[in-house]
């Protein structure tokens, strides 16, 4: 890119002027600065690692001063500001899309392999740059977007044929003439998982997914001895969520079934209030269990303990 072109991009000000007309690349982080570059920085120690390896420019927000006199020093009023700049551009070089998506989907951006962005310029700079001509990036934040792109895409509603089965965790569904069967996924989130295929579609993408990279809830089926059993092997199960947005989603959306009981820790708007993992294993009366979790894993390793203590026990005898 021209540097006076890359100077009105960013809305930058001249402060030292050095004797290239071009850059070959841009970078924050020093360690990947080649010959030619234009570095992005306020870190004076990290601006001087990138001018020894060849920086043509730097970007910053405050003066500093620069001993090598042929390297350009552009100043910005705000350095994320400019970074933002640069990458609107090159972004609509590439004809990237922008997804925006609610705090629910954009956990589904994982099952479908979707980039998803974390709202902060330098930590997406790496991914934008290096963005592959009209890959899709996704973010619950509108804001943050629109610093990115004119026009962002949404999630539309799908045609979707669901099919009754016996589990309320397994789902079979036509969506747009796709047919999948007994999919490990609560009737409760066809809806969003049927929005990701029509949009895979309509941008004529390969429909690859992996329901395991969901972390929405845990569902954990138990036998009788409250122990973690094999997937749909038993006829209880807990339903694990880390949120309460979840667990309303879900108390909203389970009220036809019967059975289900609500677990919170230290509540008395509950079926069955909790202080430690190990109470809920007091509850016998139940088909679904849906529980507010602080971690899983706390759940996990108490409900497997006493099956490993069991297999200790036989083993010895």
């Amino acid at each position: 890119m021209n540097i006076s072109n890359l100077n009105e991009l960013l809305n930058t000000q001249i402060l030292n002027e050095g004797s290239t007309l071009s850059v070959g690349g841009f970078a924050l982080n020093s360690s990947e600065v080649k010959p030619s570059f234009a570095f992005f920085s306020n870190d004076e120690e990290e601006i001087k690692r990138a001018v020894e390896k060849g920086a043509f420019v730097i970007v910053c927000d405050k003066i500093i001063d620069i001993k090598d006199k042929e390297v350009y020093l552009l100043k910005s009023e705000n350095l994320e500001n400019a970074i933002l700049r640069l990458l609107r551009f090159l972004c609509e070089e590439k004809e990237c899309k922008f997804l925006f998506c609610s705090k629910r989907e954009l956990e589904f951006c994982k099952v479908f392999n979707l980039k998803i962005l974390h709202a902060n310029a330098f930590l997406d700079f790496t991914s934008l740059i290096r963005a592959k001509k009209g890959e899709i990036f996704c973010l619950d934040n509108e804001n943050y977007l629109s610093k990115l792109c004119a026009n962002y895409e949404i999630l539309k509603a799908a045609k979707v044929q669901k099919f009754q089965i016996s589990s309320p965790f397994y789902s079979t569904l036509i969506c747009n003439d796709l047919y999948f069967k007994n999919l490990k996924l609560p009737f409760i989130y066809t809806e969003i998982f049927a929005k990701f295929v029509f949009f895979l579609q309509e941008n004529k993408l390969k429909i690859h997914f992996d329901l395991n990279k969901l972390n929405l809830f845990k569902i954990y089926f138990v036998n009788k001895a409250m122990q973690i059993v094999e997937f749909g092997t038993s006829s209880k199960a807990f339903i694990a969520v880390e949120n309460e947005e979840e667990l309303e989603f879900w108390q909203e959306n389970f009220k036809g079934f019967q059975g289900l009981k609500i677990a919170l820790k230290n509540s008395l708007f509950c079926d069955f209030s909790y202080s430690k993992i190990s109470d809920l294993k007091q509850m016998q009366d139940f088909k679904y269990i849906l529980v507010f979790l602080e971690n899983f894993d706390e759940f996990e390793n108490e409900f497997v303990k006493n099956a490993n203590q069991e297999q200790k026990l036989f083993d010895f005898l």
